[in-house]
């Protein structure tokens, strides 16, 4: 059995994405090309659908093969091993709050409660109530994963159509006016659920979870080769990514482009990125599988919770840094060359202890028994997957 190197690929670009976004000052021209550069998608909308198109391929999979009684254990172990990195995260970023010089005062804003009240925040933290910066993306996968084995289970009973129409009701409700005070309640005194509004981000992953079953289905092949899926998606990219860089006045449409919520324009570029890349690596199994980054990928969980409690440590450091050099280019871009060779030689090599500090198994370069799998089949047959494809958070 062999796995696919590229979605490993694409997971591990992400994570590096993720990476630079959080760590570079919102200003930093590299920043300018990673984070929006394509049109209203970053590194996190496709992180959500990648995940769910993992989870997708491997509980469907298992079901297949072992039933929907071992799919539920498995889905609860899962979300027991995302719940203690959340809580090792949250431990780990309270040390360093405690105990690194400056961390305290320069993190205030986002982790004010974890320095001022640590037994409140951790209990908090506990019940998923208190979801500060970076810390609200793997509660976020835990809960979503948890309903994987269900929508899996009526998936393989027909109810495709009545699935996707329940994601997308559920999707609306905070998009829709009059409805975001939804989003108040769960602000109530020290409760912080994060900046990602479940509602809303369910669907991206969701239809990820969806993309996964027809893949194991052998029903994706038709869609993926379609000449008019490829139209359609290059010129919706294309008139976003326009849109986005002649920096047209929209006022009054905000919230179609919102983050937090997920807003309809947003979702829209996303897929038809998203469908761009896949009609791509359909058609050339042996592009993006350089092994390296097939690494981090391998190891999403733990890289994501490594890079979580780095940026906690060093992004302050990278500020200091920031302002001893820096070289104005525009009235809103500056290079900051300090900075730079920070993320080049530091930052992003560090992601690669992660798995080697936090993972019980090693990833292994082995060209015999992991190869790219045979383009014609990439989205038909499941058979490109080991039985252990490691789960994406």
């Amino acid at each position: 059995m062999r796995r696919s190197l590229q979605l490993d690929f694409f997971r591990g670009i992400l994570l590096i994405l993720i990476t630079v976004d959080h760590f570079l000052s919102g200003n930093d021209v590299i920043k300018y090309f990673t984070y929006e550069f394509v049109g209203w998608v970053t590194a996190a909308e496709g992180f959500v659908f990648l995940s769910g198109l993992t989870a997708g391929i491997v509980y469907t999979r298992k079901m297949n093969d072992k039933g929907e009684a071992f799919v539920n254990e498995a889905v609860k172990k899962r979300a027991w091993l995302i719940y203690k990195n959340h809580t090792g995260i949250l431990l780990c970023a309270l040390v360093a709050l405690l105990f690194g010089y400056g961390l305290n005062e320069y993190w205030i804003n986002d982790y004010g409660l974890l320095s001022q009240k640590p037994f409140i925040a951790i209990a908090l933290s506990a019940l998923l109530l208190y979801q500060p910066a970076q810390m609200d993306i793997l509660p976020m996968y835990m809960i979503f994963i948890l309903f994987v084995p269900m929508v899996i289970k009526y998936l393989k009973r027909g109810y495709k159509w009545q699935l996707v129409t329940c994601s997308i009701a559920i999707y609306l409700l905070p998009v829709i006016k009059g409805l975001t005070s939804l989003d108040t309640i769960t602000q109530i005194g020290d409760v912080n659920t994060g900046f990602f509004n479940l509602l809303s981000w369910q669907l991206l992953f969701f239809l990820g979870v969806f993309a996964g079953f027809a893949y194991c289905s052998g029903k994706a092949k038709q869609l993926m080769q379609s000449k008019v899926t490829l139209v359609l998606s290059l010129a919706i990219c294309l008139t976003l990514f326009a849109i986005k860089r002649s920096h047209i006045d929209l006022s009054g449409f905000e919230n179609l482009f919102l983050r937090d919520v997920l807003g309809p324009v947003r979702l829209l570029n996303c897929l038809a990125l998203i469908s761009i890349i896949i009609l791509v690596c359909s058609k050339k199994s042996e592009w993006f599988t350089f092994k390296p980054i097939c690494y981090l990928g391998q190891y999403s969980l733990e890289v994501f919770s490594f890079h979580v409690v780095f940026i906690v440590v060093f992004k302050p450091l990278n500020e200091v840094l920031s302002n001893i050099y820096f070289y104005q280019i525009s009235n809103h871009l500056f290079i900051y060359p300090l900075s730079s060779i920070m993320l080049l030689f530091i930052a992003l090599p560090a992601l690669y202890l992660a798995p080697i500090l936090l993972s019980k198994k090693a990833y292994r370069f082995n060209r015999s028994d992991i190869k790219p799998a045979p383009s014609e089949d990439w989205l038909t047959s499941a058979s490109v997957l080991t039985q252990d494809y490691k789960q994406m958070v």
